[in-house]
């Protein structure tokens, strides 16, 4: 699927609602096992597991899951794989975030109350375990979350929510000023995808698919400015210095300093990505996620439509590594479409773990050698 957040942005319907799909299966047998359209990941490495949400876009079901997956790095060259809980989830989830026990993540599906609302929960996790907690609403379409100062942000259809962690929505910030600006051009807020907090500043960077990067004043609970640039931007990620973004047409890394960014005079105000801009750097085809290992200096990007993972050192900003996910390159299960992409430490050794969306499976990547050491299952 080469345009996959479009795609879950048009399905509106409710799976759950109906009895057409199949009870959605939560063994964790191997023989039974399923993981329909793993999206997204988290990595838990005090519990040596690793979190997937299934989103199940597909239908493939009448639900989503969420799923605990424990890792066996004894050896590092063929890490051990082994689900060890599932639960039935909304269908089409987010992007997650884990917060020591407890584990956030928006869903793409209405709540029981509102259709004007979508679904975000949070789940407590334990080794091998994870149940529901709580149960909140935020705005729709809901897809990029992130968790700083003990607030979270989710980004959402025209707006940027802000909740505590008890999943109160504590501020709602309106993203659609800068569509009827009208000294900023082609500007629409209905696809925002990613956020990346600029802590320093105390700012919010969001995607969006349908042209232009937002910029959120957290402090004024407004936006200030719209970066022109990328024309399709998606994944996004922080070091805490710099701010990463993908971008998808084509398919590139653009690094932003956001220390470079002055005050608007009258916001919203449209800048040139050139004013923040510290490289560009060409990737494959379709970009999607990003995750940072920034102990190594070093940035991993799922390219959706080769399907292979960049490497990228952040040191010289420079991809040093394409890793094919090709059944003929790894000798392995064939991969269809990697989306969401993480990485952990696990028996001294980093790994790269790739949720592939249309292949129903996880691949695992050793950081150290760069190779495909497994694909789960």
């Amino acid at each position: 699927m080469r345009y996959l957040l479009t795609t879950f942005i048009l399905l509106t319907a409710c799976a759950s609602d109906t009895d057409i799909f199949p009870i959605t299966p939560v063994s964790t047998d191997l023989s039974s096992l399923e993981m329909p359209n793993p999206l997204t990941l988290a990595v838990d490495e005090g519990n040596s597991q690793i979190l997937v949400a299934n989103s199940n876009v597909d239908f493939f079901f009448d639900q989503g899951t969420l799923m605990t997956i424990e890792i066996d790095a004894t050896d590092t060259q063929a890490p051990t794989l082994t689900a060890t809980s599932v639960v039935a989830t909304p269908n089409f989830a987010g992007e997650m975030v884990l917060d020591g026990a407890n584990l956030y993540v928006p869903f793409r599906e209405p709540t029981r109350s509102s259709a004007d609302t979508d679904q975000i929960q949070r789940y407590t996790i334990g080794d091998g375990s994870i149940s529901l907690s709580t149960e909140g609403s935020v705005g729709p379409n809901p897809f990029g979350i992130s968790l700083s100062g003990g607030s979270l942000f989710v980004v959402c259809d025209k707006e940027l929510d802000i909740l505590n962690t008890d999943l109160a929505v504590t501020a709602t910030i309106d993203l659609t000023t800068a569509d009827s600006a009208d000294t900023i051009e082609d500007s629409s807020s209905e696809r925002v995808e990613d956020i990346a907090i600029d802590a320093a500043n105390n700012r919010t960077y969001l995607s969006n698919r349908n042209d232009k990067i937002f910029v959120v004043n957290l402090t004024s609970q407004q936006l200030t400015h719209v970066i022109d640039g990328p024309l399709n931007s998606r994944g996004m990620a922080t070091d805490g210095t710099l701010i990463y973004v993908l971008d998808g047409d084509p398919g590139a890394l653009w690094v932003f300093d956001p220390s470079l960014l002055t005050e608007a005079e009258s916001p919203p105000e449209e800048i040139d990505d050139s004013e923040l801009l510290v490289d560009l750097i060409a990737l494959g085809d379709e970009p999607n996620g990003i995750a940072l290992d920034v102990a190594n200096n070093r940035a991993y990007i799922t390219n959706s439509g080769d399907p292979s993972v960049s490497v990228v050192d952040l040191t010289l900003l420079t991809e040093i590594d394409r890793i094919s996910l090709h059944e003929d390159d790894t000798g392995l299960d064939e991969v269809d479409s990697p989306f969401g992409i993480a990485v952990g430490t696990f028996n001294g050794v980093p790994f790269v773990f790739t949720a592939n969306f249309e292949s129903n499976n996880i691949t695992v990547i050793n950081g150290d050698t760069l190779e495909v050491v497994g694909v789960f299952p």
